[in-house]
């Protein structure tokens, strides 16, 4: 008899699921969606482990994985192990699960707060380039794809004298090959630039639109090379997605873990940088903009115009913080432009 169930795809590449419907029986199952299908062996697949009425995970060989509500079909297919998961074990046991919690969101605030940022920085010194890149890739496609990115609508002659001056700025920098500086317009985001990992870098027009000289944009752009140079975007990235993955490790819900491996891309385009990380790229960028003939004073000017015309630069108790970008999560605007006035001295 051929049992049939509901799912959710994820191959374990891109970060959204599809629909997709799960036949078995005998010793095979199958795969079918629009664009897949694909026969696996009964006995290859995985049922995460019972967790109250959550949905479940059925992981496949081939490295993608199935989400589905909870159900008595799911017990007909291999379990993940056959030992009760210590979350269905605690849930049971709510004393031991209260300290257990405790314990757990203390040791891993130490974690973060000391452990994770030597950890990220040591993983990020050993990641090829190329798989920077290609997470970058993605990071930018699923802007585009939600509609957060459109296509830029500057003038020719505009983006063709801001690259030269993004060129100049790249030369003889240690990642120049692999910078790229990408226009889009972002209405719902606003003034703003975001350095993606890999190198490249997206401006949107409304920023330009806001600038009255070229250098002023040339001194975001230098901020944003900054990021790129120190590769904060893959070092904050692998710091908030070790935090889950730990998470989900010590409650023993690997699907979790996998399912956050996927979401890469979408991490990273909804990453915040650290305060310590803004400041090291605003004085790497001050650099940067003197050994080019770029006086910071650009960069003060351009922050005092966003401050007054309402947009989010910093911390301050009267800013909101926005998702992502050069406008995220940066120490307070008066500190920053004194800062860039003092270094243009």
């Amino acid at each position: 008899m051929t049992q049939t169930l509901t799912v959710t795809y994820f191959d374990g590449r891109h970060p959204l699921g599809a629909p997709a419907t799960l036949l078995w029986g005998g010793r095979e199952a199958t795969l079918v969606n629009a664009s897949v299908m694909e026969r696996y062996a009964l006995k290859a697949l995985r049922v995460s482990p019972r967790v109250g009425t959550a949905d479940r995970f059925i992981a496949l060989p081939d490295g993608g994985q199935l989400q589905c509500a909870d159900g008595p079909l799911l017990d007909a297919l291999p379990q993940e192990s056959r030992s009760e998961g210590a979350v269905a074990w605690l849930e049971r046991k709510w004393g031991v699960a209260l300290v257990a919690l405790v314990a757990l969101i203390g040791g891993l605030a130490a974690l973060y707060a000391y452990g994770l940022p030597v950890l990220a920085d040591s993983v990020a010194e050993r990641v090829p380039i190329d798989y920077e890149v290609r997470l970058g890739n993605h990071a930018l496609q699923w802007l585009d794809d939600n509609k957060l990115m459109q296509p830029s609508k500057l003038e020719a002659k505009k983006q063709a004298v801001l690259r030269e001056g993004f060129d100049r700025l790249r030369h003889g920098l240690p990642q120049a090959q692999h910078m790229q500086l990408a226009f889009r317009a972002a209405p719902g985001i606003g003034p703003n630039a975001l350095a993606l990992p890999g190198g490249t870098i997206v401006l949107t027009d409304e920023l330009v639109a806001l600038s009255q000289t070229p250098d002023e944009v040339l001194a975001v752009l230098a901020h944003e090379i900054g990021h790129v140079e120190r590769r904060h975007a893959l070092r904050q990235l692998l710091q908030g997605s070790a935090t889950a993955a730990i998470a989900a490790t010590l409650a023993g819900d690997a699907a979790t873990m996998s399912t956050a491996v996927a979401g890469f891309p979408v991490l990273l385009a909804q990453t915040k940088y650290s305060r310590d990380f803004e400041t090291e790229a605003d004085d790497y960028g001050f650099r940067l903009m003197k050994a080019k003939g770029i006086s910071p004073n650009a960069f003060a000017d351009i922050m005092g115009r966003m401050s007054s015309a309402g947009a989010s630069c910093g911390e301050g108790e009267s800013e909101a913080e926005p998702s992502s970008g050069f406008l995220s999560t940066h120490p307070v605007t008066e500190e920053r432009i004194a800062r860039a006035r003092a270094a243009a001295r």
